[in-house]
């Protein structure tokens, strides 16, 4: 019933979306109470029961006598009770499926293939640079400056009533209390974000950083961290223009086409920026690797350069940030550790994601659809030995 009531809420919180959307979710809504009454009828009769994962064995299943630890299907387990037939044996069985293609893969030395080699060095490349991210966090949270702007106690009425008075439209309707209160939360973010741009301009501002081996002029770095200070303007992704400038370029000199013609076909300047090598304090990667890069690769305009984050400018600060944090050893502390260990899976999951797509392009055409993939894993499934553990 929490659950139910959980759904009605979600529901009514977005019945301001547009009249398709909220159909959309209303249907949705429908099919998950549908699937809910029809899991209790089932109990009811008898033919199922509602479990806590924790109350089930450490081993849910084995295939050809290889043990299916709960440990990997449930990771982080579930907080609630669930059916046993409806929920756990299908999360078993594509567990199972999972593992047989990947065993079939690997008996095919899919693993040992190019494209493989290939796939896993992208998938190296995004894990380190997700590990990166967090660790660059973390460092910046221990800095003297970002603990002082978080500090909203050293800020003191006057100076919050002061911020208040700069733009008065902002806190229009509040009691002085409530706008000096507003004010300082607004002070300490900006304060933070001055920061962040303050230990930009000290440590990236003289740091060599290249594309394809070739230098950004420290002019271009020094602008586009001013560019970037949200605290007075709407950040503009600069060094992704520039980026974008260099590559074309690049290509124009290999190629002998006139840059113009490249400018203006924009899948072929994602392509470009995408497989562009960038390197910074002894560490290179491919741009397209980084989550903020792809991100925003899809609507790349660089004709509206403010419209885009700088995530080139974010992903330097990163690398930078994470090469002083493991120089400092704070890669060793337990927070950032816990962190961090979600990478892990993350490295995991592509992993099998990469053998899958393998095994599946070795088997089936292009064209073929997800219908013709399960017959392809069934077929895997009837000469395996599967025996359920569930009771």
């Amino acid at each position: 019933m929490d659950e139910i009531r959980r759904l009605i809420a979600t529901f009514f919180l977005r019945k301001t979306l547009a009249t398709r959307e909220a159909f959309l979710i209303m249907r949705t809504f429908v099919s998950m109470v549908t699937i809910f009454v029809i899991t209790l009828a089932t109990v009811a009769q008898g033919a199922d029961k509602m479990v806590a994962i924790a109350e089930l064995g450490d081993v849910l299943a084995k295939v050809d006598g290889k043990p299916i630890l709960k440990a990997d299907v449930y990771p982080v387990g579930l907080p609630m009770k669930v059916s046993l037939e409806q929920s756990v044996k299908p999360r078993v069985g594509e567990h199972i499926d999972r593992m047989l293609v990947i065993q079939a893969a690997v008996a095919e030395r899919l693993d040992k293939t190019k494209a493989y080699r290939k796939g896993m060095r992208a998938i190296e490349q995004k894990t380190t640079l997700a590990e990166n991210a967090l660790l660059a966090r973390h460092y910046e949270s221990k800095l003297p400056a970002t603990i002082a702007a978080h500090n909203r106690s050293a800020i003191t009425d006057a100076e919050a009533a002061a911020f208040v008075k700069k733009d008065k439209k902002l806190y229009r309707g509040k009691t002085r209390r409530e706008a000096v209160e507003l004010a300082r939360g607004h002070i300490s973010r900006d304060r933070q974000l001055g920061a962040g741009i303050d230990w930009m301009t000290k440590n990236l501002g003289n740091r060599e950083v290249t594309i394809n081996g070739k230098a950004i002029p420290a002019a271009t770095i020094a602008a586009a961290i001013d560019a970037a200070d949200r605290r007075y303007w709407r950040p503009e992704a600069l060094l992704l223009k520039a980026v974008g400038e260099m590559v074309i370029t690049q290509e124009a000199k290999a190629t002998r086409e006139n840059s113009k013609t490249i400018w203006e076909d924009a899948d072929r300047v994602r392509a470009l920026i995408a497989a562009a090598k960038i390197e910074v304090a002894g560490n290179s990667f491919t741009l397209g690797n980084d989550r903020g890069v792809s991100s925003v690769l899809p609507r790349l305009d660089l004709t509206k350069m403010s419209t885009i984050q700088p995530v080139v400018l974010e992903l330097v600060k990163s690398i930078v940030m994470a090469d002083m944090a493991r120089t400092e050893g704070l890669d060793e502390d337990e927070a950032y550790g816990q962190q961090a260990a979600q990478t892990a899976s993350f490295r995991t999951h592509r992993q099998t994601q990469l053998l899958i797509k393998l095994y599946r392009e070795k088997h089936l055409d292009a064209d073929a659809q997800n219908a013709d993939f399960e017959t392809l894993v069934a077929a895997l499934r009837d000469n395996a030995r599967i025996k359920y553990l569930l009771d």
